[in-house]
């Protein structure tokens, strides 16, 4: 099998819903190449992680959202089971609008988060990441009406994310897109194909994300061809370097990635407010929801951390998890870590997220120890998010 780095987007796109060996692929693709999403390679870059981020930002480009894990309720009850798990109700939305939803478990320590999109009066799809939710779901599941049925192979998805988005979507036969709001969506007919589409993504840009049965594949790899044709440019695929890049820009978190997301040391979990994620806790007006109970105490009582931006403008040997320092009456401590770093190629310099200790949150001079020379490196703590982009929420999409 070819290494992923050499494929396309839409080469991955055929490959997931056809006759692929999963263990012959990752036997011959480079380890550092890859991530495994749902048992399928996540390539780290198609080509070059600085030019396809700079692509998304300037132009267009496109990421394989088929492994995402897709759970479907259904059901009279499905709306307050939704209630129950998220910190913030969904039952209220209307039909194909989606929002974004938090899973918290009782201690209020957050264990995924995801798209909740509207189907129908009585019919909700969940889009997470990769968790298996099976066991939490049955724990709060006491409903008379209400079926879940997990939907990850039965449709594969694209994201479409960059200023050009809209033009693209267009000439790919979505008449109308521009009028799509932020997290809005509509169904579309292309060649008999029913077609979801969602301003929705994860990269802080215009951007949106299209989901489609995979008989329907070859319908949207050439119309997307196409659409490179008559627009007379390339939608290069981006990987999740690039994307991890483009997320932390947009201050958007990651379970397992911002936190430890192992709950086998709490110190390593953290809760929305802890996350800047408090905005998405409606205590108010809501139902009692898993984790209200101890979210509401810490609303009080205070967080124990706080997250910020940081850049750090030496090329120095850094990565995920790295401890962070300050000075306190001239004494240095340990003051939080970095629970994502990412190396921003086209700036120049490091950034990512800092969770400090909320009694340290306000020091001004902080720091990172190298770990190649042992060198003190200065941080710049600053604002999330890095980038807001006004493309992002424009209506209508230009």
């Amino acid at each position: 099998m070819t290494n992923p780095v050499k494929k396309s987007v839409l080469c991955d796109l055929v490959s997931r819903h056809s006759n692929f060996d999963f263990n012959e692929h990752i036997a011959n693709t480079a380890p550092e190449d890859y991530d495994i999403w749902n048992d399928f390679c996540l390539p780290m870059h198609y080509s070059d992680a600085a030019l396809e981020y700079k692509t998304l930002r300037s132009s267009c480009a496109m990421f394989d959202a088929s492994p995402m894990k897709k759970y479907r309720m259904r059901g009279t009850d499905s709306g307050h089971f939704l209630d129950r798990i998220l910190t913030a109700p969904v039952s209220q939305l209307s039909v194909l609008k989606a929002a974004y939803g938090l899973i918290c478990n009782e201690q209020g320590y957050l264990i995924d988060d995801g798209i909740v999109i509207k189907l129908g009066a009585d019919d909700y799809l969940l889009l997470i990441s990769e968790l298996d939710l099976d066991d939490h779901f049955a724990k709060y599941n006491d409903f008379e009406d209400l079926a879940i049925t997990d939907e990850t192979a039965l449709s594969a998805g694209i994201a479409i994310q960059g200023p050009m988005s809209g033009k693209v979507m267009q000439q790919v036969g979505f008449t109308g897109i521009e009028q799509l709001a932020p997290f809005e969506l509509k169904y579309f007919d292309l060649n008999g194909h029913q077609i979801l589409v969602g301003r929705l993504g994860f990269t802080g840009d215009l951007g949106y994300e299209i989901w489609f049965s995979p008989k329907a594949i070859e319908t949207i790899t050439n119309a997307i061809e196409k659409a490179e044709q008559t627009l007379d440019i390339k939608i290069p695929g981006y990987g999740l370097t690039a994307l991890n890049i483009c997320r932390i820009e947009a201050g958007m978190i990651v379970p397992g990635w911002d936190t430890a997301g192992t709950f086998e040391d709490l110190a390593g979990e953290r809760t929305p407010y802890e996350l800047t994620l408090g905005w998405n806790v409606k205590l108010k007006g809501n139902d009692d929801f898993v984790g209200k109970v101890s979210l509401s105490k810490e609303k009080v009582c205070g967080s124990r951390f706080k997250m910020k931006g940081i850049k750090i403008k030496k090329n120095c040997l850094l990565e995920d998890g790295h401890q962070l320092y300050g000075a306190v009456d001239g004494v240095k401590i340990e003051i939080g870590s970095l629970p994502s770093i990412v190396w921003h190629e086209n700036a120049g310099y490091w950034i990512g997220f800092a969770s400090i200790v909320t009694d340290c949150a306000d020091i001004e001079n902080i720091y990172v120890i190298c770990n190649k020379t042992g060198n003190e490196v200065a941080g710049e703590i600053c604002q999330i998010p890095f980038v807001d982009l006004p493309q992002r929420n424009q209506v209508p999409a230009k």
